[in-house]
């Protein structure tokens, strides 16, 4: 199947410093303030610079796009007795809701784009449907205003997971400004990694009080007045922030170059289908993704695979989890607290074999190319999926 992909994150990262990163670390340090908390400036300053970056009113930061993730299912007030809809290439949406002890449900996805289908979502939304949980798959943005005009019918939250899908667009609008609440991931493989961040960005003034409720201090200096998480981001961290968002629109350019590399290597291929559209959609590829769709007229999907794996590609794998997410051992187990609990017994949790179709049967034939790479290696990957090509025409 070629390498893992965790793999191929960890040997194909490859993170610049930005040019003012050593600088704001220097000023942060020569503060002695390295939280917010204790007259840190750098926090929010790295959040208001986001916001103005992706034109939304506020932006939270936190220490990682899951806890970005868990503190929007609490802003949608999803709980035990609720649901959440999420899309199943991928787990984290659906940790968040087990984190708050609500279950989450599936909306299959469309084949070629990978993202959530809204011909399929509003026959999942229910009297206990909290919100929905919409992944940009790979950097490629979901029909957004469709999703966005069914869930206002509904009175539903639209949350956006935005970890792969900085700077991402969709009709003239950044990803993560077109839900309610957008979340962002910083984490060390991202597209502007910083080791482990993330942000949460909302046009919403009540919305943004209970984000920034979870990303501030529980017990508010000693005195405790709700339940919150403590999900601060630190004062070093947020100073390379500031500084690689000087750089970002200059890195996700390269990115999209990378991309076009692989693009040029497959477009003689008719059995490997892009994932691309909708309409509108501006891909900001955390990965170049494509599906194997030979099964008819294009070669053995398993003599493929072998083929993959003999060239030993640096950024290339096939797969991803080979499962969608209610295959994972943690839902397919039942093993959170979420799904013994009472007042869940009359939420949904039909996870069987066909749940989504889609999903099981084009996870398993998703081509990536980690794209996060110097413009040369990206080239040369790109000659040698080529050639593996070549060998069945």
């Amino acid at each position: 199947m070629g390498k893992d992909i965790t793999d191929i994150e960890k040997s194909c990262s490859v993170r610049s410093a930005s040019p003012n990163e050593l600088n704001y670390l220097e000023q942060v340090i020569a503060s002695g303030n390295l939280s917010s908390l204790m007259g840190g400036t750098f926090t929010p300053r790295f959040e208001k610079k986001f916001a103005e970056i992706m034109d939304a009113r506020y932006a939270v930061a936190m220490n990682s796009c899951m806890s970005a993730l868990h503190s929007a299912v609490i802003a949608a007030g999803a709980g035990a007795g609720t649901e959440v809809i999420c899309d199943p290439e991928y787990i984290f949406g659906s940790i968040a809701v087990l984190y708050n002890n609500a279950i989450p449900v599936y909306v299959d996805i469309n084949p070629v784009t990978h993202n959530m289908d809204p011909d399929k979502l509003a026959s999942a939304i229910t009297e206990r449907t909290k919100a929905i949980i919409v992944t940009h798959a790979w950097g490629l943005p979901a029909e957004m205003d469709r999703i966005m005009e069914i869930a206002k019918k509904h009175n539903v939250m639209v949350i956006e997971d935005c970890a792969e899908a900085i700077l991402a667009k969709y009709k003239g609008k950044y990803t993560g400004t077109l839900g309610d609440v957008g979340c962002f991931s910083f984490q060390a493989s991202k597209q502007m990694p910083l080791g482990d961040a993330g942000m949460a960005t909302t046009k919403d003034e009540k919305i943004h009080k209970a984000l920034a409720n979870m990303a501030g201090a529980p017990t508010f200096l000693s005195i405790a007045y709700s339940l919150d998480y403590n999900y601060r981001i630190n004062e070093p961290t947020s100073a390379i922030g500031l500084a690689k968002l000087e750089t970002l629109h200059e890195a996700i350019g390269q990115l999209v170059k990378n991309a076009n590399y692989y693009d040029k290597a497959v477009e003689d291929c008719d059995w490997i289908t892009l994932q691309r559209g909708p309409d509108g959609a501006e891909h900001s590829f955390y990965y170049w993704a494509a599906t194997f769709t030979g099964d008819n007229n294009g070669p053995d999907f398993e003599e493929f695979k072998k083929e993959i794996e003999k060239a030993q590609f640096s950024s290339i794998s096939i797969g991803y989890t080979q499962m969608p997410a209610y295959k994972h051992p943690l839902i397919k187990n039942r093993a959170a607290a979420a799904f013994s609990d009472e007042r869940n017994k009359h939420c949904r949790q039909n996870y069987e074999d066909g749940c989504c179709p889609v999903a099981e049967r084009v996870i398993p034939r998703l081509i990536l190319g980690y794209v996060i790479e110097p413009e040369e290696t990206a080239r040369q990957e790109a000659q040698k999926l080529h050639n593996v090509i070549q060998k069945f025409l």
